[in-house]
């Protein structure tokens, strides 16, 4: 067989082969695109005491870019908002971040869902749950809910 014959047929096969992969890849059921849309995602528990004006709680800002996303981590007594980067899985929307703040090394597992955040924050105090609204506005600086006590009569 002369060279241009080999040539032909090697190019006939080959285009026969990348027809027929194409063609089974273009078979196969497309898969629902399950990533967010990008943007900003804010939970929070953030609230000024009544009595001394003293913070509690925390806010956590989520923000999904197509070129990455990142975390703003605020808590009470910190100097800042400290922004970190966080690891989401956008089938499960399993969430994970590390952020080291004043007190020290605070982590985070959890599950971000439309309604809030909810999972697990070690920090200095060890492990503890965590569960924080989904906030749709930014909006002033919140009073504490006062402790609801009941009286037995």
């Amino acid at each position: 067989m002369s060279s241009a014959g080999h040539h032909a047929r090697s190019g006939l096969l080959g285009g026969l082969v990348a027809g027929l992969t194409i063609a089974g890849l273009a078979a196969l059921p497309a898969e629902a695109r399950t990533s967010w849309v990008s943007g900003t995602y804010v939970y929070a528990d953030l609230c000024t005491m009544p009595a001394d004006g003293a913070q509690a709680g925390r806010r956590i800002t989520l923000k999904r870019w197509p070129k990455g996303d990142n975390l703003v981590y605020e808590g009470a007594g910190l100097p800042a908002p400290i922004e970190t980067a966080v690891s989401i899985d956008d089938s499960t929307k399993d969430v994970a971040f590390h952020v080291e703040t004043s007190a020290g090394l605070v982590s985070f597992r959890g599950t971000a869902g439309s309604d809030a955040l909810v999972g697990t924050l070690n920090g200095a105090d060890g492990a503890q749950p965590l569960r924080l609204k989904r906030v749709l506005r930014a909006r002033a600086q919140e009073t504490c809910p006062g402790e609801t006590t009941g009286s037995i009569n």
